[in-house]
């Protein structure tokens, strides 16, 4: 396929045959793709025991199996990102669900657990297809329809509701785990086959040169703190392997910005990466994230599922309880959030999101003990915290990014998600280990670890008061080129619009 030569405005590919699809079928489509990485995400769980006994492993090699899979993506989430900005939205999604089937395949024949490594690895190149939806949706429709697609689109990030991890248990102890890779490999099929047919081709730049020395400094620094905040309990977070892989990370991050600046293409470029559009969105994630999921999804199962100072609940009854409610309100109140940011703008969003969720979080420190509390602050994490922060840093990510290189800043954005979620689970880890005593997490354990959450919330909103007030989704009604359709969150577009 050939490439867009001229405008760099010129957002499709051209052509009668290339008109936007209806906004429904738009959204439906990327659904099916975003839904893909979510599954390999949620529906491995159930299936690890039966890999352990079966590949003849243990939990720590199942563990690096899914850090491997979220530190491919991540990476991949920053380059390849960046790389369908000339290459083509669509071809980039294509190939992300492709890597997504081969990894699902080698992970279903693996005779051992170094082949299961090696698939997990594979599959992870599709850590991009977040951050593609929310281009491909900003690329074709105006920015009210833009906002309320993301917003459905955004609420997949909090999980299918639960349900996946059920049907996985069920598939696991009727045809064992290799059945739940092929029923995953089956349905992103489904979700390549409707993108290749649904969603046009669009472009943002020219052919640009990949930036190889800037995506080998950045997969090192990301490989190096992701490893350390991973593997440092099972190394000691003080012994000399953690040090030293972690700090290599930091090391190569510091590097990053001195090697952008002298690459005629960089992957982003120092100058939006200083500015108030990229590194307040970036940071407010990384806190943000490291708190909230953290407590809601670390500490707070732990203390669920915990007999001696917890509340002692079998793992089935603790998910139903504390970890589908954060997924299922949060699934029910992101669309709300998208057809109220045309008016608001997505930065009031945020903010106002975590002002209650630093109180939820609070609140849940405070009676830890209390699994009456734990629920309703579940609830309003949900809400609050799944179904407007997170969403709102997905819209900012996407329209703060440079109309030069959209996909630079939308890349980092996703990959500060599992970053976030990483030094969440590495921070609150260490504090509850720290305060164990006979071996055995305490109560004062669970509340520190908590309060240290809601600490790094904290930080997370004042940084968020950085980020600008303009650019941030808000339709001006004096200006606005499409109609508003409050009464359907995903009304079609049948051209389109620059957002």
């Amino acid at each position: 396929m050939s490439h867009e030569a001229a405008d760099p405005e010129q957002k499709t590919s051209g052509g009668p045959a290339h008109r936007a699809p209806a906004t429904l079928w738009l959204v439906t489509v990327l659904l099916l793709a975003v839904g893909s990485y979510q599954l390999n995400n949620t529906m491995i769980a159930p299936a690890n025991p039966l890999i352990i006994k079966e590949l003849a492993t243990d939990t720590a090699e199942v563990g690096l199996a899914q850090t491997l899979f979220l530190l491919v993506a991540a990476i991949s989430a920053i380059i390849v990102t960046r790389i369908s900005d000339w290459t083509g939205r669509r071809r980039a999604l294509m190939f992300s669900l492709v890597a997504l089937i081969l990894g699902n395949i080698v992970s279903a024949l693996a005779p051992d657990v170094g082949t299961y490594l090696t698939g997990r690895a594979v599959s992870g190149l599709c850590g991009a297809v977040f951050a593609f939806a929310f281009l491909i949706l900003h690329d074709l429709l105006d920015l009210r329809s833009f906002s309320r697609a993301l917003a459905v689109i955004a609420a997949v990030k909090a999980g299918l509701g639960g349900g996946e991890a059920v049907v996985s248990g069920a598939i696991v102890d009727n045809l064992g785990f290799r059945a739940v890779f092929w029923s995953m490999a089956a349905f992103t099929t489904v979700a390549l086959v409707s993108v290749r047919l649904v969603i046009p081709e669009t472009y943002s730049t020219t052919r640009q040169r990949l930036d190889w020395l800037g995506s080998l400094v950045i997969a090192v620094g990301l490989t190096g703190i992701s490893l350390a905040l991973s593997l440092g309990g099972k190394w000691g977070w003080g012994s000399p392997t953690t040090l030293i892989v972690f700090l290599a990370g930091v090391a190569a991050l510091a590097l990053f910005p001195l090697v952008e600046k002298r690459v005629r293409d960089p992957l982003i470029r120092t100058s939006e990466l200083r500015s108030r559009n990229a590194w307040p969105v970036l940071l407010t994630n990384v806190l943000v994230l490291a708190g909230a999921f953290g407590a809601t999804g670390f500490v707070l199962p732990l203390i669920a599922q915990d007999a001696g100072v917890g509340f002692g609940m079998g793992a089935t009854t603790a998910a139903l309880t504390y970890v589908m409610p954060v997924s299922l309100v949060g699934f029910a109140i992101a669309p709300i959030a998208g057809s109220i940011a045309p008016k608001v703008g997505w930065r009031s969003i945020l903010v106002t999101g975590m002002v209650v969720t630093i109180a939820a979080l609070a609140v849940l420190a405070a009676f830890s003990d209390d699994s009456a509390v734990a629920f309703a602050m579940a609830l309003v994490l949900g809400a609050f915290y799944t179904g407007l922060v997170l969403t709102a840093l997905d819209g900012l990510g996407v329209l703060l990014s440079s109309s030069e290189a959209p996909g630079a800043l939308t890349g980092f954005n996703t990959a500060a998600f599992g970053i976030g979620a990483s030094l969440g689970v590495a921070v609150t880890g260490g504090i509850i280990t720290r305060y164990q005593s006979g071996g055995s997490p305490t109560p004062a354990g669970y509340a520190t670890a908590l309060w240290v959450c809601a600490g790094l919330a904290l930080a997370g909103f004042l940084v968020a008061f950085f980020i600008p007030t303009t650019g941030v989704g808000a339709v001006d009604e004096s200006t606005a080129a499409a109609p508003d359709h409050p009464e359907d969150p995903v009304s079609a577009a049948d051209s389109p619009a620059k957002v």
